[in-house]
C-alpha cells in the first residue's frame, strides 16, 4: 500500500470520535503539550461510568499539583483500530499521533511487540514503588540477553478461579477432583483451544507434576496427564460434564446461566473479575481455587498494564510522574474497587475487595498464581494434550490410552 494511503487509513482510525478528558492549560508558555493516554474499553467503556469519573478526579489534583494535563482516550482491543492495532500501524506512518503511554492487555504484552513498540521502564520509578511491587514486576519484564527488563508498569490482576453455587455442598476454596466428583455439580469450562491446551487443564496438569520451559511445554508427562484425564473421563461418566464445553471459547458462554440458575448445582471456570461482578447481583455465590489431583491452589495470571509508547526522553519522564500518581495505594485500590480486579500493591488489595469477600483467599492465590500459557503457543506437547482430552471427552479413548498415545506421539518426534 502507498505511504500516502497507508497514513489516510491510519489517520482514519486515530482520529475519529473519541472521549477525552482534558485539563485546562496551565500558566506560561512553557507547559509541557498535555499527555496522550489511551485507556481499554474493556475497562472503562464511556465516560459517563463512575471509574472514568473516579480517574478524572485524581488525574485533575494531578495536574493541578504538577502543572501537566492530561488527555484520555478510550480504545477497543484486540480490534482494527484497537490500541495494539493502531500503535504498530501509526509507529511508521505518523508516530507523532500516538499516546504518551497506554493501559493494555497482558496478552498483548510479548516480548517481540514490547521490544518494537514500547519504551524500556527501568530506572524510571522511585525505589519505594519498586519495593512495593515485588514480585509483581516479573508480569512487566521480558527477557533480554544480559536479563530481565521492565516494560510494563503492572497494574491490574485477574486470576483464573472457579464460581459455585450454594448447594454444591462443601467444597471449599481448594476442592480436590474427588471433592468434585462427590458433590454431584456440573462442571464448565472453556476448553476450547485452536492451537495448543485450553488454561483449565494446563493448570491441573502443572499442579499434578507436569513441567514448563519458561512460559511454554516443552514435554509430556505421562502420569501427570493420565491424572487429569482421569478426572474428566469419570466427569463425563458421572454426566456432570458435556463435550461441548470443547466449543466454549470463554466464561461468558455459561455464567449468566450459573447466575440464573443458582439453585442448580455448579461449579464454573472463570476469572476473578467475573465473580466480582456477578458478587454483585448473587451474594451467595461461593469462590474456589480451580479443582486439582491434591487440591493445592493453582491459577493463571492476567490483567492489565501500562507501556510508554513515546521514545521523547522528556515525556517518557512526566509518563513516568502521571504513573506514580496512578499508583497511589488508596486510589489504585478505589478503582480496582469499582472495576472488579485486583490492584498490582499488596498494600492495596485488602482495601480493592468487598467486605464478603474472603481476601486471605485471593492473596493466597494470587501469590500461588503462574502465568497463563501463551495464547499463539502451538508447540506440539501442548497441541497433542489438548487433543487427548477431546478423545477422552467424547469417549473415543481411555484416559490411560490418550495419555499413553499423547506420550509416544511426542517421544517420536
Amino acid at each position: 500500500m502507498p505511504q500516502r494511503l497507508t497514513l489516510a487509513v491510519f489517520i482514519m482510525l486515530v482520529f475519529p470520535f473519541s472521549l477525552a478528558f482534558a485539563q485546562d492549560a496551565g500558566p506560561g508558555e512553557d507547559a509541557p503539550p498535555p499527555l496522550k493516554v489511551w485507556l481499554p474499553a474493556p475497562l472503562i467503556a464511556d465516560e459517563s461510568s463512575e471509574a472514568y469519573q473516579l480517574l478524572g478526579g485524581h488525574t485533575d489534583t494531578f495536574s493541578e499539583r504538577a502543572g501537566i494535563d492530561v488527555q484520555f482516550r478510550i480504545k477497543e482491543v484486540g480490534t482494527v483500530g484497537g490500541i495494539m492495532s493502531t500503535i504498530r500501524a501509526g509507529s511508521d506512518v505518523a508516530p507523532g499521533a500516538l499516546p504518551d503511554l497506554a493501559l493494555i492487555r497482558r496478552r498483548d504484552f510479548t516480548p517481540t511487540q514490547a521490544r518494537q513498540y514500547f519504551q524500556s521502564l527501568e530506572s524510571l520509578f522511585s525505589s519505594s514503588l519498586i519495593n512495593e511491587l515485588g514480585s509483581a514486576l516479573t508480569f512487566g519484564q521480558i527477557p533480554l540477553d544480559d536479563g530481565a527488563a521492565l516494560y510494563g508498569l503492572p497494574y491490574f490482576f485477574d486470576l483464573l478461579l472457579a464460581i459455585y453455587t450454594p448447594d454444591a455442598g462443601t467444597l471449599g476454596n481448594a476442592p480436590t477432583f474427588d471433592d468434585v466428583l462427590a458433590s454431584g455439580v456440573s462442571f464448565h469450562f472453556p476448553a476450547a483451544r485452536t492451537n495448543g491446551l485450553n488454561q483449565t487443564t494446563y493448570l491441573q496438569y502443572l499442579s499434578a507434576g507436569g513441567s514448563r520451559q519458561g512460559e511454554v511445554v516443552s514435554e509430556i508427562n505421562e502420569t501427570a496427564l493420565r491424572m487429569v484425564l482421569e478426572f474428566y473421563e469419570r466427569l463425563v461418566e458421572a454426566e456432570q460434564l458435556s463435550p461441548d464445553v470443547l466449543g466454549i471459547q470463554s466464561a461468558a458462554a455459561y455464567l449468566p446461566d450459573v447466575h440464573s440458575r443458582a439453585q442448580a448445582p455448579q461449579l464454573a471456570v472463570a476469572n476473578a473479575s467475573d465473580y466480582l461482578s456477578l458478587l454483585e447481583q448473587n451474594p451467595a455465590l461461593e469462590v474456589a481455587s480451580i479443582p486439582t489431583a491434591d487440591g493445592l491452589g493453582a491459577s493463571a495470571l492476567d490483567g492489565w498494564l501500562w507501556v510508554i509508547v513515546t521514545p521523547d526522553l522528556s515525556r517518557q519522564s512526566l509518563a513516568a510522574r502521571f504513573l506514580e500518581w496512578m499508583m497511589e495505594p488508596v486510589f489504585h485500590a478505589s478503582l480496582a474497587l469499582t472495576l472488579h480486579h485486583l490492584p498490582t500493591q499488596s498494600t492495596a488489595l485488602t482495601d480493592s475487595l468487598p467486605e464478603v469477600v474472603d481476601r486471605q483467599f485471593f492473596a493466597d492465590l494470587l501469590a500461588s498464581a503462574t502465568l497463563p500459557l501463551p495464547e499463539g503457543e502451538g508447540g506440539a506437547a501442548s497441541r497433542l494434550m489438548q487433543e487427548a482430552l477431546a478423545r477422552v471427552l467424547h469417549g473415543e479413548a481411555t484416559a490411560t490410552a490418550a495419555a499413553q498415545e499423547a506420550f509416544a506421539q511426542f517421544a517420536a518426534r
